[in-house]
């Protein structure tokens, strides 16, 4: 009764003043009805007494979906702040939404056997890819599983170590060229960084034949593409409201298609990995060559994403301090071997790969810690079927099937877990994380994901971070170009934008890059660098 008196008074009122009244008044009628509708539903729509309790917007029903565009994966850190829920039911047009913050109900979810990310991943695909209906329903039949079952073993044991190499010795090459000069300024470091990272991964996929060390606008094209994933993944008016992505998106399957392209006077020598994995694609019967294409943009943005991002804050948290610096020096440089490559000529500095998590344990810990402030990561499910999870204490609660699970990584900047230095870098806090840390902050620390959607590709990017950093530390001074002599800044990092796991720098003001000089140390001039088996 209250509501259509406030709803008789307001449109009397407008009928009074405005022109073509019984329309406006019409329009009026309908837009607050929906908007009462939004209200009723939101507070007393119907929800099983086992789910998680409901978390209501401002807004209704759009509330939430309006805060996830907004703030990005930094709306669900403003909801536990604001809230303080273990976990939370939100409600939403067209439906609603699971969110865990809780650390135990999130590993009973990733060990959940009845909740995917598989399924996240398809449906998204056809926007984020361009796949053709053809090709979804194969991923959807099958061929999605094989693709990681291949992929699984070859970025592990020696396999991965042989990429390792690969892709360190392609980065070496940039480092060695600087270390032929005295000084060299960098403008916009992350964009080096960026750069430098992108071509070596891709060196790694597609082996001598690679487009991105020959075409830097490819390069740009992967980060266009990154930049505009979430409203590809919409796929509504991509040509309109993704324009750029779109563009991107297509010039590099131009690009890889190339590479797949087969005639009798003809074929590219594709590394084991992708070599594989294009014979998984083409054994589920797609032969296309773009199409194939397609499948493996998803491959190229997962090498790359949170990769460089990780990469560019190891680095600037390590040389933003010289005694740290200074320790990892005396780490490393024990483990490396000088070795003259021809009489008279260069020296080599090789450095052995498998040694880097072993033999640098302080660099170990300041990447762990580096991923822990860096990476805001949401671990995204769909329930396959109703599904029961439990909390520490054996409380369950019950998530519908055909709904959408956000596990953040809250925990990562939780004091109840990190101490009261938890929002600080510390990068002591992971020595001897195995034998001493606790089940609490093994079980906070994710990442990666978990489960058996634990991140393939993790151990590659570690590799890459650690062994980038041993060699920038031991043969090169670092220091902050608009401020000679004095170590560089690290700075603000922004919130990741869904589909992310790792923030990028904030512009230290209007248009104003991160700039670095680096001087080459004495002792290292003309060195050329060869990582190891």
């Amino acid at each position: 009764m209250a509501e259509s008196s406030v709803l008789d008074v307001i449109t009397s009122h407008f009928a009074q003043t405005l022109p073509f009244s019984p329309y406006v008044e019409s329009i009026l009628c309908v837009v607050f009805g929906l908007v009462l509708f939004g209200y009723v539903l939101d507070n007393y729509g119907f929800l099983d007494s086992r789910e998680p309790p409901k978390l209501r917007s401002s807004f209704p029903l759009v509330g939430h979906v309006m805060g996830m565009g907004k703030r990005h994966t930094q709306f669900f850190d403003d909801l536990y702040k604001k809230n303080g829920m273990a976990i939370a039911t939100l409600p939403m047009l067209g439906g609603k939404m699971y969110a865990v913050w809780d650390i135990a109900l999130i590993q009973s979810g990733l060990k959940s056997k009845t909740m995917s990310f598989d399924a996240i991943m398809i449906q998204h695909a056809q926007g984020l890819l361009g796949l053709s209906n053809k090709s979804l329903k194969l991923s959807r039949d099958g061929m999605l599983a094989d693709l990681m079952h291949v992929t699984k073993p070859i970025l592990a044991g020696e396999a991965l170590a042989r990429i390792n190499a690969q892709v360190l010795n392609h980065a070496a090459i940039v480092l060695n060229e600087i270390g032929t000069r005295k000084a060299y300024e960098i403008p916009d470091f992350y964009d080096w960084v960026q750069t430098t990272a992108t071509v070596a991964t891709t060196e790694a996929l597609y082996g001598e034949a690679n487009p991105f060390s020959r075409d830097k606008g490819l390069v740009d094209d992967v980060w266009s593409f990154e930049a505009g994933i979430r409203r590809l993944s919409l796929n509504i008016l991509p040509s309109v409201t993704a324009r750029h992505a779109l563009h991107a998106r297509e010039r590099l399957v131009e690009a890889i298609a190339a590479l797949f392209d087969e005639t009798p006077d003809h074929k590219t020598e594709l590394p084991d990995l992708t070599r594989r994995r294009l014979e998984v694609i083409r054994s589920h019967g797609i032969t296309d060559s773009r199409e194939a294409a397609r499948v493996e943009v998803a491959l190229l943005h997962g090498a790359t994403v949170n990769t460089v991002p990780s990469l560019f804050w190891t680095l600037v948290h390590v040389f933003a301090r010289p005694d740290l610096v200074a320790t990892i020096r005396n780490e490393a440089l024990p483990l490396v071997k000088f070795v003259s490559a021809t009489p008279g000529g260069e020296n080599e500095a090789h450095f052995p790969i498998k040694l880097l998590d072993t033999a640098c344990p302080l660099l170990l810990s300041t990447y762990r810690e580096v991923t822990r402030l860096a990476n805001r990561a949401i671990s995204t499910r769909w329930v396959m079927e109703d599904t029961l999870v439990s909390d520490a204490h054996g409380r369950q609660y019950l998530f519908r099937a055909d709904t959408t699970v956000m596990m953040p990584a809250t925990a990562h900047s939780s004091a109840d877990v990190w101490g009261s230095d938890a929002d600080e870098f510390q990068p002591q806090r992971f020595l001897d994380w195995k034998d001493k840390a606790s089940r609490e902050r093994h079980a906070a620390y994710m990442p990666f994901g978990g489960g058996k959607h634990l991140c393939p590709g993790r151990n590659l990017a570690k590799a890459e971070i650690l062994g980038l950093a041993v060699a920038l530390t031991l043969a090169f001074e670092m220091e902050d170009a608009a401020s000679p002599g004095r170590p560089i800044r690290v700075p603000e990092i922004r919130a990741a934008r869904m589909g992310q796991g790792v923030g990028k720098p904030v512009d230290l003001g209007t248009g104003k890059k991160l700039a670095v000089r680096f001087r080459t140390r004495k002792g290292w001039e003309n060195i050329k660098w060869k990582f190891v088996l």
